[in-house]
């Protein structure tokens, strides 16, 4: 047994190199102070914050196709690679001039990395994995390489506030860029094997055109992906909001990564044994529907008593119950879905997700400049939404739609 674990993760092994790369990308010193570095060294406004990171997912949709061909024809290393870079040169970009229009052009660089990275990285494994006839194992792996990047993510945030309480906010973004070209090199010490197969990629319009005929023909698939989305939009600006929080109220940089980490921490844990935090609430349908009240409590908690102490609540209970909340309904979404339709439909929905928070960022941003607290109560109050008119019911998870029973367009 022990020497069979060797010879799956040992140091000169492509999983163990794979793993080692994937923690290093996960090094974001950044992330703990990443909205004081725009206000601060970027001088922007929230909301121009927020136009930021609805251009970057603008870019990463547009991007993703050309990407993805340019990977299969330059090799998955490569293009992973090149990911590496990309968002390396956008960290010293973001450090050598402030200002709304310079940082534009970093944030097409990292959508540019990003898009580089995100589905090379995942068939880069899956070849290996196919060459030595353990294609089982790619669930697992792929998982395990989540929550290493995850684990990065614990790590980094707390020195990355500490570096910028001792060095200055732009500190943490350029000694980010670093860990990223370490990634880059290890990457490309990995043997990749190239299995030649004809790759058909699909006309985009005729996948967006099947992906969306599929969406509205399924009611029970809308349904999951709004609720999702609903509660899932608190989340992501409690990660953009804390910080304005915490500096109004007057808490020092320095402690802002363990803040951050502890909202990393509570949805590994959480997300760990997703059904053990199911069994928490006692049944399926109760887990579905308090976590929705839970996220929404939290947030307006943070606006009726702004503190340091309704933050941190915030931030472990969200962190924790919105993650697994996600990561079970999307479960449930694959079970609705046809293996032939998956990965055009499920493009789809996460194309629907990205939309949505791309015309939102704007929106919560101009908010958040007028009132945070308003902007928490704003966004506290979409998941109570999916709670009282899509409240959830585990029937859905039985009414799946074949494919003769939906009228896709062609």
């Amino acid at each position: 047994m022990i020497q069979n674990l060797w010879r799956k993760l040992n140091p000169t092994g492509f999983i163990f190199r794979y793993y080692l790369a994937t923690f290093f990308s996960g090094l974001m010193f950044y992330i703990s102070v990443l909205v004081p570095f725009y206000t601060e060294w970027g001088h922007l406004s929230l909301t121009q914050v927020q136009i930021l990171q609805s251009w970057l997912m603008i870019w990463m949709f547009i991007l993703n196709i050309p990407t993805g061909v340019l990977a299969d024809r330059i090799g998955r290393k490569i293009s992973i690679a090149l990911g590496g870079l990309s968002l390396a040169a956008s960290c010293i970009l973001y450090v050598l001039i402030p200002g709304f229009y310079p940082f534009l052009v970093a944030e097409f660089l990292a959508a540019l990395g990003t898009s580089f990275v995100i589905g090379a990285s995942s068939a880069l494994v899956y070849e290996f994995l196919k060459q030595n006839n353990r294609e089982s194992e790619s669930k697992h792996i792929l998982g395990r390489s989540s929550a290493i990047s995850s684990l990065g993510t614990v790590i980094a945030a707390p020195i990355g506030s500490v570096v910028a309480a001792n060095f200055g906010i732009k500190a943490p973004m350029l000694l980010s860029a670093i860990p990223l070209l370490i990634a880059s090199f290890i990457i490309l010490t990995v043997h990749e094997t190239r299995i030649q197969e004809k790759i058909s990629r699909p006309n985009l319009l005729d996948s967006i055109k099947k992906g969306v005929g599929f969406l509205l023909k399924n009611k029970n698939l809308q349904y999951l992906v709004f609720n999702d989305i609903l509660v899932w939009i608190g989340a992501y600006f409690l990660v953009w909001l804390y910080q304005p929080m915490l500096i109004k109220v007057g808490l020092a940089i320095v402690y802002f990564g363990l803040i951050r980490s502890a909202f990393s921490l509570a949805g590994m844990i959480a997300t760990f044994n997703i059904h053990l935090t199911e069994k928490l609430f006692r049944s399926e349908k109760m887990f579905i529907n308090a976590t929705a009240l839970i996220v929404s409590a939290s947030l307006i908690l943070v606006a009726v008593l702004p503190s340091v102490v309704a933050v941190i609540i915030a931030i472990i209970l969200i962190g924790g119950f919105a993650s697994a909340r996600t990561s079970y309904l999307n479960t449930t979404m694959n079970e609705l879905i046809p293996t032939e339709q998956r990965a055009t439909v499920l493009s789809t929905t996460s194309t629907v997700n990205m939309l949505i928070f791309a015309i939102a960022n704007p929106i919560v941003g101009f908010i958040a400049d007028h009132s945070l607290r308003l902007a928490f109560v704003g966004v506290g109050l979409l998941p109570l939404a999916a709670f009282f008119l899509l409240r959830y019911s585990p029937s859905l998870k039985n009414k799946t739609v074949l494919i003769g029973e939906s009228t896709l367009l062609s």
